[in-house]
C-alpha cells in the first residue's frame, strides 16, 4: 500500500477529523473491507433480514386474528406465533452484528497491525475466537445499560458511554469479558463528555441515513394505504404491511442499516484511540511520521 494512503489510527483527533478519516479509511480500503466483512457476514445479515419479513408477517398475522374475532370467547390465539418470529429476530440480529463488529475491528486491527495489508486469515481466525466472547460481553453491556435506564433513563445513557468502547478492549487489548468492562470505567474516565458529544452527533447522522433509507418503503406504503380507504376496503388494511413489494422495500433499508452500522463501529475505534493515545502515546508513534 501506498504510504500516503495509510491511516494512522493511532493518534488524537477531533470529531470532524474521525469522520473526515472515516470516509478516507474507506475510500481507500471499500473494496476489501466490505468484501471481508460481507464474506463472513452475508450469510448472518440475510438471515436477519429474512427474518424482520417473517417477523411483520407473523405479526400482522396476529394482529388480523385479534380484529377478526367477534368477542373475547371467540377469540383463539396461539402466542407461540409471535414467540418463534420474535426469537428468531432477536436470535438473528445477534449473530449478524456480532459477526459484523469482531470482523470490523479485526479488520483494522490488522490494517495497523501490518501497516495496511491485512492478513484475511487473520481476521477470520479471531472472528471465530472472539465470537462467544462477543456475545457474553453483549448480554453483559445490553443487562448493564437497561438495569440503569429502568431505574433512571441518564445512568442508562451514562453506562452506553462508557461501555460503548469495551468491544475495542476485547479486539486490540485482547481483554475478557468482564476486565474489558471493568477496564471500561476507567479507561473513559475524564473523556465521558467528549466521547458523548462524538457518539450522539455519529448516531444523528446515522439517524438522518436510516430515515432516508425508509423513504421508498414508508412513500409506497403509504401510497397503498391511500388506494385501499379509497376503495372503502378496510379488510385489506393489514395486507398494505405484508405486500411483496412493500417487504422488499423494507428488506432493502435494514440491509442499508447493517452498513451505517459498520461505520458507526469505526468512528467508535477513532474515539478508542483518540483516548487510548490522550492517556498513552504510542510507543512507535516516530515509526508512523508520514502515514497519514
Amino acid at each position: 500500500m501506498n504510504d500516503q494512503n495509510f491511516i494512522n489510527f493511532k493518534k488524537q483527533r477531533d470529531l470532524g477529523t474521525m469522520l473526515s478519516d472515516t470516509f478516507k479509511f474507506l475510500n481507500t480500503e471499500w473494496k476489501p473491507f466490505f468484501a471481508t466483512i460481507l464474506k463472513i457476514s452475508i450469510i448472518p445479515i440475510l438471515i436477519a433480514i429474512c427474518a424482520v419479513v417473517y417477523y411483520t408477517m407473523s405479526s400482522v398475522s396476529f394482529i388480523g386474528d385479534i380484529s377478526e374475532a367477534s368477542n373475547y370467547d371467540s377469540l383463539n390465539l396461539n402466542f407461540s406465533d409471535l414467540v418463534i418470529p420474535t426469537s428468531a429476530l432477536l436470535l438473528s440480529y445477534l449473530v449478524a452484528y456480532a459477526l459484523i463488529t469482531i470482523a470490523t475491528l479485526s479488520y483494522i486491527k490488522s490494517y495497523i497491525d501490518h501497516k495496511g495489508l491485512v492478513n484475511y486469515q487473520e481476521i477470520q481466525d479471531a472472528t471465530k475466537v472472539k465470537f462467544w466472547p462477543y456475545v457474553g460481553l453483549f448480554f453483559l453491556v445490553s443487562l448493564i445499560i437497561l438495569v440503569g435506564s429502568i431505574f433512571c433513563f441518564l445512568p442508562g445513557i451514562y453506562f452506553w458511554v462508557v461501555l460503548s468502547v469495551s468491544f475495542c478492549l476485547v479486539i486490540f487489548q485482547n481483554k475478557g469479558v468482564l476486565e474489558s468492562i471493568s477496564d471500561s470505567f476507567s479507561f473513559i474516565k475524564e473523556h465521558w463528555w467528549e466521547t458523548f458529544g462524538i457518539l450522539i452527533v455519529v448516531q444523528l447522522i446515522i439517524l438522518a441515513i436510516s430515515y432516508v433509507a425508509d423513504i421508498p418503503a414508508a412513500f409506497y406504503q403509504t401510497a397503498d394505504i391511500t388506494t385501499i380507504l379509497k376503495d372503502q376496503d378496510t379488510t385489506e388494511l393489514l395486507n398494505a404491511f405484508t405486500d411483496p413489494i412493500y417487504l422488499t422495500l423494507i428488506a432493502f433499508s435494514y440491509f442499508v442499516k447493517f452498513i451505517l452500522y459498520i461505520l458507526s463501529t469505526i468512528v467508535t475505534v477513532f474515539v478508542f484511540f483518540d483516548i487510548k493515545e490522550q492517556k498513552n502515546p504510542s510507543s512507535d508513534i516516530i515509526d508512523e511520521i508520514g502515514f497519514e
